[in-house]
């Protein structure tokens, strides 16, 4: 899968990610996949922490790798199915966008912006027409915060789909 590209991950950025994650296991509010096996969900949160204090997604994918901390099979329905090749992929990009969206809109909020711009972080080859309806429009920053704190592990109503490559950007 293709790179993100996050326009505002700067070190600031980067600490109110920590702080959301922080936030999210202090309220035992923290998502742990069930594809995760156990030494997978004894290190998920350090390998997050790590990715969003020094580097991104892929650094995170890295230390996340398939063979070591993923199940093989998981169950779907309560029927067991193959856990696919790109469970890393998609875990790691989906989490650490996430963060990084709620740190944009923390940031936001915090210097009195009140709206974000929604962008295509990351190229697909065959995205989505509702995905692509979105980009550029506006988006109330308090509005994506409280959604996407209070979807933890579940699909967020406002934004973004599960692997859409969509993100937030400040936009002045």
């Amino acid at each position: 899968m293709a790179k993100f590209n996050f326009l505002n991950l700067d070190q600031n950025v980067r600490s109110y990610m920590l702080s959301e994650i922080n936030k999210d296991i202090e309220m035992d509010n923290f998502y742990v996949s069930e594809r995760l096996n156990d030494t997978g969900k004894e290190k998920y949160a350090a390998f997050l922490i790590d990715s969003a204090t020094n580097s991104d997604e892929e650094a995170f994918e890295g230390l996340l790798d398939f063979v070591t901390h993923f199940n093989p099979t998981s169950l779907r329905q309560g029927k067991p199915v193959k856990t696919p090749s790109n469970a890393p992929s998609l875990l790691c990009q989906s989490e650490f966008n996430r963060y990084y969206i709620r740190a944009v809109c923390a940031h936001a909020i915090a210097n009195d912006i009140s709206e974000l711009e929604i962008y295509r972080a990351r190229e697909s080859s065959s995205s989505r027409p509702e995905s692509e309806a979105k980009i550029g429009t506006k988006i109330s920053a308090q509005n994506l915060l409280d959604d996407l704190r209070s979807s933890v592990g579940a699909e967020p109503k406002l934004l973004p789909e599960v692997n859409s490559g969509l993100s937030v950007k400040i936009s002045i």
